[in-house]
């Protein structure tokens, strides 16, 4: 009698118990999944669907809360039907929570276009966010950079106060770039402009920039092989990686002490790029060394992956951002970590134009 009242209604439901097993199925829910009662009565639900299904997580969810669950739109893909969209219900039994029932509502086409049209109205809001904040930014910009210009004008015998309004145009200039790369993001057109480096101009004024703010009580050590060749790269984005290694390297030092800026060729670092694994020498090497608390072991691994710091305070991005602007040039950066020392280390190729 319950099993023919079930397999009336025109929506699939399964029940599985403690183990995951199905134990029921109506008519329906056979021609949902395209696999008869005969087969996946007994089966695991794990084994009919992706490990990573959503649905596995409500089961667990109802099960623990013995309380059921709605879910408008959900991803419930399995081999005969990927890429399905659906409304579920979990409930468990009331005379017995470990047994768990679904029923499921294929989501009908309207309500699919109507959630892609939501999604894309938001991406486009928040696209012209992203202008509207990058054109704003830009107009106090000007403002700073046009008056570092005018005290340069009333500072002209003070060279230390020059090379500070030097800096702080060229700091100018690097904000405005970052902002037209941003703004390139928004409209799915990102470029880079490469060039023949100067890699210790590059490193210095990278240093002089942390060494007037950041990094002030840092002692800032130079090693630098004078006989390097040029670096062929996005001078502002290497600025960028740059910084933030010096950064990164400053608080783990906790403000105080001393951070090593080394260069050197290194004939030996050899990786491979794309599907063609074809191996590149990676020979022009620059090194970031902190003597400060050391990267925990736990999260050598993964430190340069989105949201993954080591910091109460941090968000993870530094560090991720600083590994594909190198990717995006060609280069490579490996990291080693011990308490009392870490060391950054960025290998690039060596190209001339």
């Amino acid at each position: 009698m319950k099993n023919n009242i079930l397999n009336e209604l025109r929506t699939p439901v399964f029940l599985v118990n403690k183990y995951n097993e199905i134990k029921y199925i109506n008519e329906i829910g056979e021609e949902f999944f395209g696999v008869s009662s005969y087969i996946l009565i007994g089966k695991k639900i794990n084994d009919i669907i992706p490990k990573d299904s959503p649905i596995l997580t409500l089961i667990e969810r109802v099960r623990n809360s013995k309380s059921g669950i709605t879910e408008e739109s959900l991803d419930f893909s399995n081999l005969n039907f990927p890429n399905r969209k659906v409304r579920v219900h979990v409930v468990p039994l009331s005379f017995d929570n470990n047994k768990i029932i679904i029923q499921i509502s294929q989501l009908a086409l309207s309500e699919m276009f109507q959630s892609q049209r939501i999604n894309s109205k938001i991406s486009k809001s928040f696209s012209s966010m992203i202008d509207m904040l990058m054109h704003e930014l830009k107009n106090p910009l000007a403002g700073i950079k046009g008056a570092s210009q005018l005290i340069e004008t009333d500072i002209k015998d003070n060279s230390n106060l020059l090379e500070l309004t030097n800096l702080i145009s060229i700091e100018c200039d690097r904000v405005e770039d970052l902002l037209n790369r941003m703004e390139q993001i928004s409209n799915n057109n990102i470029k880079l402009d490469y060039e023949n480096l100067n890699i210790h101009e590059i490193l210095n004024h990278c240093k002089r920039v942390a060494e007037n703010s950041f990094g002030s009580e840092i002692k800032f050590i130079n090693e630098f092989d004078p006989s390097l060749p040029r670096l062929f790269a996005n001078k502002n984005l290497l600025i960028q990686i740059v910084i933030n290694l010096l950064k990164n390297a400053t608080e783990a030092s906790q403000g105080k002490g001393k951070i090593k800026i080394k260069t050197s060729f290194n004939s030996n670092k050899i990786t491979s790029f794309g599907n063609d694994d074809i191996p590149t020498p990676l020979p022009l090497q620059i090194e970031i060394i902190d003597f400060g608390t050391g990267i925990p072991s736990n999260l050598l691994s993964s430190i340069f992956d989105p949201f993954v710091s080591s910091k109460k305070e941090g968000k993870g991005l530094g560090l991720s951002i600083v590994a594909s602007g190198l990717e995006d040039m060609g280069a490579v950066i490996d990291v080693t970590s011990n308490a009392g020392l870490t060391n950054f280390c960025m290998n690039f190729p060596l190209k001339r134009t």
